[in-house]
Protein backbone atom coordinates (compact mmCIF):
# COMPACT_ATOMS: atom_id res chain seq x y z
CA UNK A 1 0.00 0.00 0.00
CA UNK A 2 2.87 2.37 0.69
CA UNK A 3 4.18 1.72 -2.82
CA UNK A 4 0.72 2.58 -4.28
CA UNK A 5 0.53 5.86 -2.36
CA UNK A 6 4.05 6.81 -3.49
CA UNK A 7 3.11 5.98 -7.10
CA UNK A 8 -0.02 8.13 -6.93
CA UNK A 9 1.89 11.02 -5.47
CA UNK A 10 4.66 10.77 -8.04
CA UNK A 11 2.16 10.64 -10.90
CA UNK A 12 0.38 13.74 -9.67
CA UNK A 13 3.60 15.62 -9.11
CA UNK A 14 4.68 14.65 -12.62
CA UNK A 15 1.54 16.21 -14.08
CA UNK A 16 0.16 12.94 -15.31
CA UNK A 17 -2.97 13.33 -13.18
CA UNK A 18 -4.94 16.46 -12.42
CA UNK A 19 -4.94 17.45 -8.73
CA UNK A 20 -8.76 17.24 -8.74
CA UNK A 21 -8.81 13.89 -10.48
CA UNK A 22 -9.04 10.82 -8.30
CA UNK A 23 -6.82 7.82 -8.80
CA UNK A 24 -8.49 4.58 -7.95
CA UNK A 25 -6.57 2.13 -5.93
CA UNK A 26 -6.18 -1.46 -6.93
CA UNK A 27 -8.91 -2.43 -4.54
CA UNK A 28 -11.38 -0.01 -6.18
CA UNK A 29 -11.62 2.13 -3.00
CA UNK A 30 -10.65 5.87 -2.88
CA UNK A 31 -7.07 6.39 -2.05
CA UNK A 32 -5.85 8.21 1.05
CA UNK A 33 -5.02 11.26 -1.07
CA UNK A 34 -8.53 11.35 -2.50
CA UNK A 35 -10.00 11.27 0.95
CA UNK A 36 -7.67 14.07 2.02
CA UNK A 37 -8.76 16.25 -0.95
CA UNK A 38 -12.43 15.59 -0.29
CA UNK A 39 -12.04 16.61 3.37
CA UNK A 40 -10.21 19.81 2.39
CA UNK A 41 -12.98 20.85 0.01
CA UNK A 42 -15.70 20.12 2.63
CA UNK A 43 -13.82 22.18 5.20
CA UNK A 44 -13.54 25.09 2.78
CA UNK A 45 -17.25 24.84 1.95
CA UNK A 46 -18.18 25.01 5.63
CA UNK A 47 -15.94 28.02 6.22
CA UNK A 48 -17.50 29.92 3.32
CA UNK A 49 -19.89 32.61 4.70
CA UNK A 50 -23.58 31.86 4.11
CA UNK A 51 -25.73 34.77 3.02
CA UNK A 52 -28.91 35.26 5.14
CA UNK A 53 -32.14 34.95 3.23
CA UNK A 54 -34.11 37.04 5.86
CA UNK A 55 -34.98 40.59 4.88
CA UNK A 56 -37.31 43.33 6.20
CA UNK A 57 -40.46 44.81 4.65
CA UNK A 58 -40.08 47.29 1.90
CA UNK A 59 -41.84 50.63 2.28
CA UNK A 60 -44.48 49.67 -0.27
CA UNK A 61 -45.22 46.38 1.50
CA UNK A 62 -45.53 48.21 4.82
CA UNK A 63 -47.95 50.79 3.38
CA UNK A 64 -50.08 48.08 1.79
CA UNK A 65 -50.25 46.21 5.12
CA UNK A 66 -51.30 49.36 6.98
CA UNK A 67 -53.96 50.08 4.35
CA UNK A 68 -55.40 46.57 4.66
CA UNK A 69 -55.52 46.80 8.47
CA UNK A 70 -57.21 50.22 8.27
CA UNK A 71 -59.80 48.86 5.86
CA UNK A 72 -60.58 45.92 8.15
CA UNK A 73 -60.95 48.21 11.18
CA UNK A 74 -63.26 50.55 9.26
CA UNK A 75 -65.42 47.56 8.30
CA UNK A 76 -65.49 45.99 11.76
CA UNK A 77 -65.94 49.13 13.91
CA UNK A 78 -69.56 49.87 12.87
CA UNK A 79 -70.47 46.25 13.50
CA UNK A 80 -68.93 46.39 16.99
CA UNK A 81 -70.70 49.67 17.76
CA UNK A 82 -73.99 48.26 16.48
CA UNK A 83 -73.61 45.18 18.69
CA UNK A 84 -72.88 47.33 21.74
CA UNK A 85 -75.91 49.56 21.08
CA UNK A 86 -78.11 46.48 20.67
CA UNK A 87 -76.94 45.28 24.10
CA UNK A 88 -77.60 48.70 25.66
CA UNK A 89 -81.05 48.89 24.06
CA UNK A 90 -81.86 45.44 25.43
CA UNK A 91 -80.81 46.54 28.93
CA UNK A 92 -83.00 49.63 28.57
CA UNK A 93 -85.91 47.43 27.51
CA UNK A 94 -85.38 45.23 30.56
CA UNK A 95 -85.47 48.33 32.78
CA UNK A 96 -88.81 49.32 31.29
CA UNK A 97 -90.16 45.80 31.82
CA UNK A 98 -89.15 45.94 35.49
CA UNK A 99 -90.81 49.34 35.82
CA UNK A 100 -93.98 48.03 34.20
CA UNK A 101 -94.09 45.08 36.58
CA UNK A 102 -93.45 47.39 39.56
CA UNK A 103 -96.31 49.66 38.50
CA UNK A 104 -98.69 46.70 38.24
CA UNK A 105 -97.61 45.50 41.67
CA UNK A 106 -98.26 48.99 43.02
CA UNK A 107 -101.68 48.94 41.31
CA UNK A 108 -102.49 45.60 42.97
CA UNK A 109 -101.83 47.21 46.36
CA UNK A 110 -103.22 50.72 45.88
CA UNK A 111 -105.94 49.82 43.34
CA UNK A 112 -104.59 52.53 41.00
CA UNK A 113 -101.38 53.69 39.39
CA UNK A 114 -99.37 56.24 41.42
CA UNK A 115 -99.66 59.95 40.58
CA UNK A 116 -96.95 61.24 38.25
CA UNK A 117 -96.20 63.82 40.92
CA UNK A 118 -97.51 65.07 44.23
CA UNK A 119 -98.10 68.83 44.32
CA UNK A 120 -99.41 70.43 47.55
CA UNK A 121 -102.52 72.63 47.53
CA UNK A 122 -101.81 75.99 45.97
CA UNK A 123 -98.86 74.65 43.97
CA UNK A 124 -100.60 72.59 41.31
CA UNK A 125 -99.16 73.34 37.86
CA UNK A 126 -96.09 74.76 39.60
CA UNK A 127 -93.01 72.80 38.66
CA UNK A 128 -90.54 74.68 40.83
CA UNK A 129 -91.82 75.35 44.34
CA UNK A 130 -92.60 72.92 47.15
CA UNK A 131 -91.72 69.69 45.31
CA UNK A 132 -93.10 66.61 47.03
CA UNK A 133 -93.09 63.07 45.65
CA UNK A 134 -93.20 61.27 42.27
CA UNK A 135 -94.32 57.96 40.83
CA UNK A 136 -90.69 56.82 40.72
CA UNK A 137 -90.40 57.24 44.49
CA UNK A 138 -93.73 55.44 45.04
CA UNK A 139 -92.63 52.21 43.29
CA UNK A 140 -89.19 51.93 44.91
CA UNK A 141 -90.31 49.05 47.19
CA UNK A 142 -91.43 47.12 44.09
CA UNK A 143 -87.94 47.51 42.64
CA UNK A 144 -86.23 45.98 45.68
CA UNK A 145 -85.42 49.44 47.01
CA UNK A 146 -87.46 49.24 50.24
CA UNK A 147 -84.61 50.48 52.50
CA UNK A 148 -84.28 53.59 50.34
CA UNK A 149 -88.05 54.16 50.24
CA UNK A 150 -88.37 53.87 54.01
CA UNK A 151 -85.99 56.82 54.40
CA UNK A 152 -88.29 59.10 52.42
CA UNK A 153 -90.64 61.39 54.33
CA UNK A 154 -93.64 62.33 52.13
CA UNK A 155 -94.86 64.93 54.65
CA UNK A 156 -92.07 67.33 53.67
CA UNK A 157 -90.59 68.50 50.38
CA UNK A 158 -88.32 66.13 48.54
CA UNK A 159 -85.63 68.83 48.77
CA UNK A 160 -85.85 68.79 52.57
CA UNK A 161 -82.74 67.70 54.44
CA UNK A 162 -84.64 64.61 55.61
CA UNK A 163 -84.98 63.40 52.02
CA UNK A 164 -81.64 64.42 50.54
CA UNK A 165 -80.17 60.91 50.74
CA UNK A 166 -83.14 59.38 48.91
CA UNK A 167 -83.38 61.87 46.04
CA UNK A 168 -79.62 61.85 45.49
CA UNK A 169 -79.21 58.08 45.24
CA UNK A 170 -78.84 56.74 41.68
CA UNK A 171 -81.14 53.80 40.91
CA UNK A 172 -79.73 51.67 38.10
CA UNK A 173 -83.18 50.57 36.92
CA UNK A 174 -84.01 54.21 36.12
CA UNK A 175 -80.96 54.73 33.90
CA UNK A 176 -80.69 53.82 30.21
CA UNK A 177 -77.07 52.82 29.46
CA UNK A 178 -77.22 54.48 26.02
CA UNK A 179 -77.57 57.97 27.55
CA UNK A 180 -74.14 59.10 28.83
CA UNK A 181 -75.49 62.07 30.82
CA UNK A 182 -76.77 60.11 33.84
CA UNK A 183 -73.89 60.99 36.16
CA UNK A 184 -74.70 64.73 36.21
CA UNK A 185 -77.03 65.44 39.16
CA UNK A 186 -79.71 68.13 39.12
CA UNK A 187 -79.14 70.91 41.68
CA UNK A 188 -82.17 73.23 41.91
CA UNK A 189 -81.09 74.44 45.35
CA UNK A 190 -77.51 74.83 46.53
CA UNK A 191 -76.16 71.49 47.80
CA UNK A 192 -79.45 69.68 47.06
CA UNK A 193 -78.79 67.02 44.45
CA UNK A 194 -81.35 64.95 42.54
CA UNK A 195 -80.17 61.76 40.84
CA UNK A 196 -81.09 61.26 37.20
CA UNK A 197 -83.22 58.81 35.27
CA UNK A 198 -84.40 58.18 31.71
CA UNK A 199 -88.04 57.22 32.27
CA UNK A 200 -91.07 59.46 32.81
CA UNK A 201 -94.77 58.95 33.51
CA UNK A 202 -97.26 59.71 30.74
CA UNK A 203 -99.44 62.66 31.79
CA UNK A 204 -101.11 62.82 28.37
CA UNK A 205 -101.15 64.09 24.83
CA UNK A 206 -101.13 67.75 25.88
CA UNK A 207 -99.23 69.89 28.39
CA UNK A 208 -99.04 68.84 32.03
CA UNK A 209 -101.62 71.22 33.52
CA UNK A 210 -104.76 70.03 35.31
CA UNK A 211 -106.96 71.75 32.76
CA UNK A 212 -105.64 69.41 30.05
CA UNK A 213 -105.74 66.32 32.26
CA UNK A 214 -109.47 66.86 32.71
CA UNK A 215 -110.06 66.65 28.94
CA UNK A 216 -110.55 63.09 27.66
CA UNK A 217 -108.85 63.77 24.35
CA UNK A 218 -105.62 64.57 26.23
CA UNK A 219 -105.73 62.65 29.53
CA UNK A 220 -102.83 60.30 30.07
CA UNK A 221 -102.32 57.71 32.82
CA UNK A 222 -100.57 59.49 35.71
CA UNK A 223 -101.23 63.16 36.43
CA UNK A 224 -100.72 65.65 39.23
CA UNK A 225 -102.00 64.10 42.48
CA UNK A 226 -103.90 61.39 40.58
CA UNK A 227 -103.31 58.05 38.89
CA UNK A 228 -105.79 56.03 36.86
CA UNK A 229 -107.05 52.54 37.57
CA UNK A 230 -106.66 49.93 34.87
CA UNK A 231 -110.42 50.00 34.37
CA UNK A 232 -110.28 53.73 33.64
CA UNK A 233 -108.09 53.17 30.59
CA UNK A 234 -110.96 52.77 28.16
CA UNK A 235 -108.79 52.82 25.04
CA UNK A 236 -107.16 49.57 26.17
CA UNK A 237 -104.04 48.89 28.19
CA UNK A 238 -102.20 47.53 25.14
CA UNK A 239 -102.91 50.79 23.25
CA UNK A 240 -101.88 53.28 25.92
CA UNK A 241 -98.40 54.44 26.95
CA UNK A 242 -97.69 54.29 30.67
CA UNK A 243 -93.99 55.25 30.86
CA UNK A 244 -91.74 56.67 28.16
CA UNK A 245 -88.04 57.23 27.69
CA UNK A 246 -86.68 60.76 28.07
CA UNK A 247 -83.24 62.27 27.68
CA UNK A 248 -81.15 63.82 30.42
CA UNK A 249 -79.62 67.26 30.01
CA UNK A 250 -76.08 67.18 31.40
CA UNK A 251 -76.41 70.36 33.44
CA UNK A 252 -76.92 70.87 37.17
CA UNK A 253 -79.33 73.72 36.33
CA UNK A 254 -81.58 71.67 34.01
CA UNK A 255 -84.25 69.44 35.54
CA UNK A 256 -84.77 66.96 32.71
CA UNK A 257 -84.38 63.40 33.92
CA UNK A 258 -84.51 64.06 37.69
CA UNK A 259 -86.72 61.08 38.64
CA UNK A 260 -87.54 62.33 42.16
CA UNK A 261 -88.42 65.88 41.09
CA UNK A 262 -92.16 66.47 40.36
CA UNK A 263 -92.09 68.50 37.16
CA UNK A 264 -92.56 68.05 33.39
CA UNK A 265 -89.42 66.72 31.76
CA UNK A 266 -88.08 65.55 35.12
CA UNK A 267 -90.40 62.70 36.00
CA UNK A 268 -93.34 63.15 33.60
CA UNK A 269 -93.76 63.51 29.84
CA UNK A 270 -96.40 64.58 27.29
CA UNK A 271 -96.89 65.58 23.68
CA UNK A 272 -97.93 69.27 23.90
CA UNK A 273 -100.82 68.73 21.45
CA UNK A 274 -102.71 71.65 23.00
CA UNK A 275 -100.10 73.78 21.23
CA UNK A 276 -98.30 71.72 18.59
CA UNK A 277 -97.91 67.96 18.87
CA UNK A 278 -94.32 66.79 19.34
CA UNK A 279 -93.22 63.41 18.03
CA UNK A 280 -90.61 60.91 19.14
CA UNK A 281 -87.16 62.54 19.37
CA UNK A 282 -88.74 65.85 18.40
CA UNK A 283 -87.20 69.31 18.42
CA UNK A 284 -86.08 69.94 22.02
CA UNK A 285 -86.63 73.69 21.58
CA UNK A 286 -90.31 72.82 22.16
CA UNK A 287 -89.50 71.68 25.72
CA UNK A 288 -91.08 74.39 27.91
CA UNK A 289 -89.90 73.48 31.40
CA UNK A 290 -89.45 75.03 34.87
CA UNK A 291 -85.69 74.38 35.02
CA UNK A 292 -84.07 74.95 31.65
CA UNK A 293 -80.42 75.25 30.66
CA UNK A 294 -80.00 75.25 26.90
CA UNK A 295 -76.40 76.46 27.06
CA UNK A 296 -75.05 73.19 28.46
CA UNK A 297 -75.38 69.65 27.16
CA UNK A 298 -77.02 68.70 23.88
CA UNK A 299 -80.69 69.64 24.36
CA UNK A 300 -82.43 72.94 23.70
CA UNK A 301 -85.36 74.25 25.79
CA UNK A 302 -87.43 77.26 26.83
CA UNK A 303 -88.25 78.34 30.37
CA UNK A 304 -91.88 78.07 31.44
CA UNK A 305 -93.52 77.26 34.78
CA UNK A 306 -97.27 77.15 34.06
CA UNK A 307 -100.00 74.69 33.11
CA UNK A 308 -98.63 74.80 29.54
CA UNK A 309 -95.23 73.42 30.57
CA UNK A 310 -94.22 70.31 28.64
CA UNK A 311 -91.36 68.04 27.66
CA UNK A 312 -91.55 65.34 24.99
CA UNK A 313 -90.46 61.69 24.63
CA UNK A 314 -87.00 61.04 23.28
CA UNK A 315 -84.06 58.70 23.67
CA UNK A 316 -80.43 58.20 22.71
CA UNK A 317 -81.31 55.11 20.64
CA UNK A 318 -81.08 55.77 16.90
CA UNK A 319 -84.52 56.34 15.41
CA UNK A 320 -86.71 55.18 18.29
CA UNK A 321 -87.80 55.71 21.88
CA UNK A 322 -88.96 52.78 23.97
CA UNK A 323 -92.15 52.86 26.05
CA UNK A 324 -93.91 50.66 28.58
CA UNK A 325 -97.57 50.18 27.73
CA UNK A 326 -100.21 49.91 30.44
CA UNK A 327 -100.36 46.13 30.01
CA UNK A 328 -96.68 45.92 31.00
CA UNK A 329 -95.30 45.22 27.52
CA UNK A 330 -92.46 47.27 26.04
CA UNK A 331 -92.46 48.67 22.51
CA UNK A 332 -90.06 50.76 20.48
CA UNK A 333 -91.82 53.72 18.85
CA UNK A 334 -90.25 55.04 15.65
CA UNK A 335 -89.56 58.73 15.28
CA UNK A 336 -91.29 58.38 11.89
CA UNK A 337 -94.55 57.31 13.54
CA UNK A 338 -97.63 59.27 12.59
CA UNK A 339 -98.42 62.07 15.04
CA UNK A 340 -102.08 61.03 15.04
CA UNK A 341 -101.19 57.47 16.08
CA UNK A 342 -98.77 58.74 18.73
CA UNK A 343 -101.41 61.10 20.12
CA UNK A 344 -103.87 58.23 20.52
CA UNK A 345 -101.20 56.16 22.28
CA UNK A 346 -100.62 58.91 24.85
CA UNK A 347 -104.34 59.53 25.44
CA UNK A 348 -106.07 56.91 27.59
CA UNK A 349 -109.73 57.93 27.08
CA UNK A 350 -110.00 59.66 23.70
CA UNK A 351 -112.12 56.84 22.26
CA UNK A 352 -109.71 56.12 19.40
CA UNK A 353 -108.63 52.51 19.57
CA UNK A 354 -105.76 51.95 17.17
CA UNK A 355 -104.76 48.65 15.57
CA UNK A 356 -101.22 47.52 14.87
CA UNK A 357 -98.50 50.13 15.33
Amino acid sequence: MQNNARRDLSMKSAGCISPNESVPSKSGQPSALDRFDDGSRELQRRRRPVRSRNRGFTLIELLVTIAIISLLVSLLLPAVQSAREAARRTQCKNNLKQIGLALHNYHDTARAFPPACIRPAGFVDNGRDNPRSTWAIAILPMLEQSPLFQKFDPAVNSSDVLNIEVIGTPVSTYLCPTDPAGLQAFEPVLATFYARGNYAANYGAASWGEVFWNQKEYKGVMGQNVGLRLGDITDGTSNTVCVSEILIQASARDGRGAWAFPAPGSSSVGLDCDQECQGINGDSSHDWIPYCDAASGTLDCRFQNTAESNSGPRSAHPGIAQVTLCDGSVRGLSEDMSIDVLKHLFASQDGEVIGEF
